[in-house]
């Protein structure tokens, strides 16, 4: 769960806020109700949560002060703000704020902003996982020094865009499918099926980043797999996101692409 911070000098509407979505079914739970900035900072030191949910004018401290003075800590935040307030949002911006709801309230409008949010957050939690890391870290790494290996893993590499079987790339070296199996395990940590799968993600992800107008759809079929709803299945077992929430969040340009 994600812990959200609510920050609103108004007793109704801090109140309505705490109620006015189902949290728990987004995956967060509301851990600190404050009226007024200074408030909030001492909940954001305290219980460091990952949102913050602020009005932006607020007596003693207002939210650009508190969002200074808890610079050093990593926290989403949405900004509730008046209509057409562009020189607040403007201002917000410089403290990374991304996201804005616009006064008077609206649930619905709400709820989606915070499920954007629980997207971002989760994408950039799977950045910052030991698996993530230990997907991109050591593909990139995986290396033999049997000629044969490097020359199907380049092989591999020359046609992933293309719909093959490992008995078609042996017979491609005059090799059989069960000698090809048994020196790609011997030699590597990993199958010549899960590289094949792991080189095409890569791939995928490397699309991404520099065709970013291209669609999922269309990603999938260039690393040569025609079924894009298994493409995000995958995808998803790998990365704990979907293709699309991985694209949208703009986390794709923190990827080290080193090949």
């Amino acid at each position: 769960m994600y812990k959200l911070i609510i920050v609103e000098d108004e007793h109704l509407i801090r109140k309505w806020l705490s109620l006015a979505v189902d949290y728990a079914m987004l995956g967060i739970e509301v851990i600190g109700l404050a009226s007024h900035g200074q408030e909030g900072m001492a909940l954001i030191r305290k219980l460091e949560p990952d949102i913050v949910l602020t009005d932006i004018t607020m007596p003693i401290m207002d939210a650009f002060m508190m969002f200074e003075v808890t610079a050093d800590i990593a926290y989403e935040k949405i900004i509730l703000s008046g209509y057409n307030d562009f020189d607040n949002a403007k201002r917000a911006m410089k403290f990374g704020v991304c996201d804005f709801i616009s006064k008077p309230i609206d649930a619905k409008e709400l709820e989606t902003c915070l499920q954007t949010v629980v997207e971002r957050l989760n994408v950039k939690s799977v950045a910052a996982s030991p698996d993530y890391q230990r997907f991109l870290q050591e593909f990139n790494t995986i290396h033999s020094q049997n000629k044969i290996i490097q020359q199907l893993l380049g092989w591999v590499q020359e046609h992933y865009q293309e719909h093959f079987t490992i008995a078609e790339l042996a017979k491609e070296f005059g090799y059989s499918e069960s000698y090809v199996y048994r020196l790609v395990k011997d030699n590597l940590a990993i199958t010549l099926n899960e590289y094949i799968l792991q080189y095409r993600l890569k791939q995928a992800i490397e699309m991404m980043y520099r065709y970013p107008e291209m669609k999922i759809y269309e990603i999938a079929g260039k690393v040569g797999i025609s079924d894009y709803k298994y493409f995000g299945k995958l995808f998803k077992n790998y990365f704990g996101v979907s293709p699309t929430e991985f694209k949208e969040t703009g986390q794709i340009e923190k990827i080290d692409r080193r090949s």
